[in-house]
């Protein structure tokens, strides 16, 4: 019964969202022998996918970050919350990244229920089931996210505690202004975290954008 709300969910979520670039493409859906299927836009892998070996300069990350909180931007202004935001559900095409899987997705007036989504990504109020700031939920997500990528190994099954006190471990060989972005977006305090639309605006990802225009 969780898994068919679950995927209704989904595809309630997709249907309103509409498209954007940095979001997995929806085209259709239908129910067949009372199993329900989705047609999603096909990528090439997830970030989950990617080994540390293959990863990422700070350029890159930033321009994965950028690209993530676009997509943030554009679902929150929308009303609704991912709550599920890791590697796993960081989708690439094209050398474009795109949020997808949308099972845990709800929107962020709280009319309907929060089913959060995987425990190592969350941050501790979410945990404690204070969702007073479901957006800065997924902003938490994605830095913890990043935060992964450059770590390159898996995050222990209870989750980064340190990160969810808005402790950032130094990062060797990484920008102090970079640090200090994926810092704020892993406070504790989640009114301190940036919102989607101010990440997106951060001048960090100017000369990204310029040069990738994506």
């Amino acid at each position: 019964m969780f898994c068919r709300r679950k995927a209704l969910m989904e595809v309630q979520a997709l249907a309103a969202l509409g498209s954007h670039e940095n979001i997995v493409g929806y085209y259709s859906s239908w129910f067949e022998n009372e199993q329900l299927y989705i047609q999603m836009e096909l990528c090439d892998y997830s970030l989950s996918r990617k080994s540390s070996t293959q990863l990422f300069t700070e350029g890159e990350f930033l321009r994965a970050m950028h690209q993530m909180a676009k997509a943030l931007q554009f679902i929150h202004e929308k009303g609704i919350v991912h709550l599920d935001v890791k590697p796993d559900n960081v989708y690439v095409k094209n050398g474009v990244y795109k949020l997808g899987d949308f099972g845990c997705a709800t929107l962020l007036n709280k009319n309907l229920p929060v089913e959060e989504g995987d425990a190592r990504y969350m941050p501790q109020e979410i945990l404690n089931e204070n969702y007073d700031h479901l957006d800065k939920v997924d902003i938490f997500s994605l830095g913890v996210t990043i935060y992964e990528l450059i770590r390159g190994s898996p995050l222990p099954e209870s989750g980064p505690q340190f990160l969810r006190e808005g402790k950032l471990p130094l990062l060797p060989g990484y920008s102090l202004q970079f640090q200090n972005l994926l810092k704020v977006m892993v406070d504790h305090d989640p009114v301190r975290r940036p919102s989607a639309k101010e990440l997106v605006e951060n001048p960090i990802f100017d000369k990204v954008s310029k040069n990738t225009k994506a």
